[in-house]
Order: C-alpha cells, then structure tokens, then sequence
C-alpha cells in the first residue's frame, strides 16, 4: 500500500490525481497548512525538509518531488497511458515538459506566494514578488507556444504532463485574466478537469472544475 502526505491545494493534487488514473490503491495523509514554523512531525519523520507530496512506496521507501513522483507511478503503471514508454519518439517532450514546468513554473509560483523565504531582506519580498509574476508568465508563455492548437502536450492523448499543468494553472490568482491571455492553457486545463476521476481529485482540493 502506498502512503501519501499532502495537503489541499498542494503540489500533491497531481499525484493524487495520477494515483486515481492508475488505480493504486494509497492511504492519502491530508496534513493541514502550517504556520512558517515547524512541519509536522509525522512529515518531518519522512521528509526532513517537510514538503509535500511525500509518498511512501510499498517497500518502504520515501519518494519526494512532486513531478518525479507522477513520472515514477505513470512508468510504473503503463496501463493508464499517462506516460510514453522509453522508447516512444514522444518521451523526450514529456520528460522535458515535466520537469520544465516543475523547475520553473512551479518554482515561481513558490516566489510569488512565499517571497519572503527567497531574502533575508524583509524590504525585498515585494521586488521578488513581481519579479517572480513577470517570470511567471514568461515561463508559461513559452510552454503555451509549444503547445500551440495540440489539445494535449504531447498531441492527442492526456499525459502527466496536463495533469501537472493543470494543477499549476489553478493556482494562478487570477485566473480569468490567465486564461484571456493563454486561451490554449484555458482549453487545456478544461480538458483535463473534465476527466471524471480528476474531476473528483480536483474538487477534494477545492480547484476550479
């Protein structure tokens, strides 16, 4: 049985949602937000630097980064088609785009919502802030581009890599303006919201359906 610690609205809602397409069964650990302080034990006994998503495989052992994780179980699970095999032309995009969006969309997100852990200069939070929403839409301009008129990433057919754009999108504050300027993205996320058992994933998290 796996074991995953999460939190509503968290990077954990695609893993969650990767979970529920391959079928696996997994004992979700909802953990509520924490103050700046300290994580909660329970994580911090797993995950030392007390992020979320943190899986705890069948073996015992502890997996943590939200995109690698969705990559792992998709490999793991071929059946879900969420992931090409190794030696599919389409492979080198979806590990690409996973990681793009996890090492640059993902990462400005945590500047623009927690700017203050980025500066030991309280003064500098705001600067880092905008510089991040600037970067922010730089980044997603780049991954709407590439994207063009596909419904999907890598063509055709859902991967994880829509789901974790997907969840990436919900977390835009305003989303309506977003999607006025990445129509693509817009059509996009409503694919990949209206997937049956995301659906179910994405309102446990309270994201748009």
């Amino acid at each position: 049985m796996y074991k995953l610690y999460g939190r509503p609205g968290s990077g954990s809602g695609a893993v969650e949602a990767v979970l529920r397409l391959a079928e696996i069964d997994c004992e979700i650990v909802d953990l509520s937000r924490w103050a700046e302080g300290e994580p909660p034990a329970e994580l911090l006994a797993v995950n030392p630097l007390g992020q979320v998503p943190t899986l705890i495989l069948p073996d015992g052992g502890i997996m943590t980064e939200s995109a690698a994780i969705c990559v792992h179980l998709a490999d793991l699970h071929p059946s879900c088609g969420l992931s090409p095999s190794i030696s599919e032309p389409t492979r080198a995009a979806f590990l690409r785009w996973m990681f793009y969006l996890a090492a640059n969309v993902y990462m400005s997100e945590l500047r623009c919502y927690y700017p203050y852990r980025y500066t030991l200069d309280p003064g500098a939070a705001d600067g880092i802030r905008q510089s991040a929403l600037e970067r922010r839409t730089f980044e997603w301009s780049v991954f709407a581009d590439a994207l063009g008129d596909r419904p999907f990433a890598l063509g055709d057919k859902l991967s994880a890599v829509d789901i974790y754009a997907a969840m990436l999108i919900s977390w835009v504050d305003d989303l309506d303006v977003f999607c006025e300027r990445f129509p693509a993205l817009r059509a996009l996320y409503a694919r990949v919201a209206e997937v049956p058992a995301i659906a179910k994933v994405w309102a446990r998290h309270g994201m748009p359906v």
